[in-house]
């Protein structure tokens, strides 16, 4: 594993969201389990007090320390500080430097502390849960510039962020392209157009719990293969779930779920693909209108209106003609087709409530700007469609924002006393923060420019404290 700078800050923040790890073990193989993380402590002394951990078969009461290394119980001298004699679990991120597991970690009378090394038991990549994180700061976030802007000119901070929003719409853009050049290099395909769109929007479906779940479901599926085979839609529901795992020793019996597992027999002997496992996806901290399987229902829904009804044309007319775009694409996908046995379940044999629509306005609208925007830019690039792009610009630069949903954004707009009226603007914050104030790019950035010379902007931390 590549050790990334993390700071200790960023590890507790890690250490606080339970779902980032799992199966805790210490270094001599016993069972961690966290009855209460306790307090933070942001005085000197162990950085979380009165906690209670189950190490094992034993219950201990104490503090917990967190360390990026644990060469740095040593360089931080707490084997003879009494401030940390009521140590019950020191928490190291990394392994030491030289691959070393051991450690001889001793408190009061020579007591030694169970140890865990928690990059071992992480549910997914660093990287993954960096992203989570630095869109969800803690109340603490701070900009680097934050107390020192204020002088900006307000010309100069807009201006700015217009260059950053323009800087977010070519990054997404680019990132579909070459998912699109992964799968062919004819820009004229449309099954390839089509398939990108599947792809990212079922990706989108997925929230930050099974966002990678359902990108790689997605990219499971063939969707030229899939037309050649006419899929009623009992048909498509089989191969969604059935692909995804969810039929695999299903114990529930209906008649839906009887005619799905007829049909993924069939398919199955057809396609051949590999089937996912059941428990990679994720229904843990979530609402029953976020489970997993009515975001594939969804899906579903989706996949046949593609294959069969033409959506992605529908998609690119919208945007060329309509004066309310927004509008209409809400109303579009709203009113997605799907399987009347996800009206009242949200999950398998398990009835549930009525419902209006599996998917509502909020998601509607992160799907517009973080995928039906970039890739209709991007089709309006490849295929010279001047005024296609103009009119996606506009929309980009004009369509109102009502702030508040993003707290990246809110934060950001406070600290650097901007107000976001439009969706570029909430954007263009989103790009400052993901990729200049977070990275330590204050020497590229307009603002930090002004308020850091060069050579203090080249000592700030690469990650901020949170």
């Amino acid at each position: 594993m590549i050790k990334l700078n993390l700071n200790e800050n960023f590890i507790c923040r890690i250490w606080e969201e339970k779902s980032y790890y799992r199966n805790l073990t210490t270094l001599e193989g016993e069972k961690v389990t966290i009855l209460n993380y306790g307090r933070r402590n942001y005085d000197s002394g162990p950085d979380y007090k009165d906690a209670r951990v189950k190490v094992g078969q034993v219950i201990y009461s104490g503090s917990i320390e967190i360390h990026r290394s644990m060469h740095d119980w040593y360089l931080h001298h707490h084997s003879g500080d009494n401030k940390y004699n009521e140590l019950i679990l020191h928490i190291v991120f990394y392994q030491n430097e030289n691959g070393s597991t051991t450690g001889n970690f001793l408190v009061k009378k020579a007591r030694k502390i169970p140890t865990v090394v928690l990059s071992e038991f992480l549910t997914s990549s660093i990287h993954e849960i960096w992203k989570d994180i630095i869109n969800n700061p803690s109340p603490a976030f701070k900009l680097p510039c934050y107390s020192r802007n204020s002088g900006v000119p307000e010309k100069i901070k807009s201006t700015n962020l217009e260059k950053l929003s323009k800087e977010r719409l070519v990054y997404k853009s680019e990132r579909i392209d070459l998912r699109r050049k992964e799968i062919s290099n004819e820009i004229v395909r449309k099954s390839c157009w089509e398939q990108v769109l599947y792809e990212f929007i079922t990706e989108a479906l997925g929230y930050s719990k099974n966002k990678q779940q359902f990108y790689k479901f997605a990219k499971r599926l063939s969707l030229s293969d899939i037309k050649n085979l006419n899929l009623n839609r009992i048909q498509i529901d089989a191969l969604v779930f059935g692909l995804s795992g969810f039929l695999q020793d299903l114990r529930f019996r209906d008649t839906y779920i009887e005619e799905l597992k007829t049909a993924w027999k069939y398919l199955r002997e057809i396609l051949r693909k590999e089937i996912m496992d059941k428990s990679e996806w994720t229904f843990f901290r979530l609402r029953p209108s976020n489970f997993p399987t009515i975001r594939l229902a969804y899906a579903s829904g989706l996949l046949f209106e593609i294959i069969n009804n033409e959506l992605f044309k529908k998609i690119i007319k919208i945007f060329e003609d309509c004066e309310n775009p927004k509008k209409e694409i809400e109303s579009l996908f709203r009113n997605i087709p799907f399987s009347d046995y996800w009206n009242n379940h949200y999950n398998f044999g398990i009835p549930s409530g009525l419902r209006d629509n599996i998917i509502g306005y909020e998601r509607i609208t992160a799907i517009i700007t973080n995928i039906l925007l970039p890739f209709v830019y991007l089709y309006s690039i490849k295929f010279n469609k001047t005024d296609l792009r103009n009119r996606m610009e506009y929309f980009y630069q004009n369509q109102k924002f009502k702030g508040g949903s993003n707290e990246v954004t809110r934060i950001m707009a406070e600290q650097l006393n901007l107000k976001t009226k439009s969706l570029s603007d909430e954007q263009g914050l989103i790009h400052l923060h993901n990729f200049y104030c977070v990275t330590g790019r204050c020497n590229e950035c307009e603002i930090g420019k002004i308020v850091f010379s060069d050579n203090e902007a080249d000592k700030l931390l690469k990650i901020i404290l949170y």
